[in-house]
């Protein structure tokens, strides 16, 4: 994952509840690996992460992939 996201996902902000996002630790890769992306920011609360494909962020919210601590689910969080 380039740098400069790293450094950019200070400023992100969950486009559905406004929370701050930041780069998945290892372990929140690992509950989302099944899904398609180089890597994912996850929302402040960690019941939400959107992908990261080619270094660029989807933050559509469409592209909310919901967490729970066993992994993601089917269901879409409330806002």
């Amino acid at each position: 994952m380039p740098d400069f996201l790293a450094q950019l996902s200070a400023l992100l902000r969950c486009p559905v509840t406004g929370q701050q996002l930041h780069l998945a630790t290892p372990e929140e890769f690992r509950l989302l690996a099944s899904h398609d992306a180089d890597g994912f920011l996850v929302r402040k609360d960690g019941t939400a992460a959107y992908p990261v494909k080619n270094g660029i962020p989807s933050l559509l919210p469409d592209s909310l992939i919901p967490v729970t601590l066993s992994g993601t689910n089917n269901q879409k969080p409330t806002a």
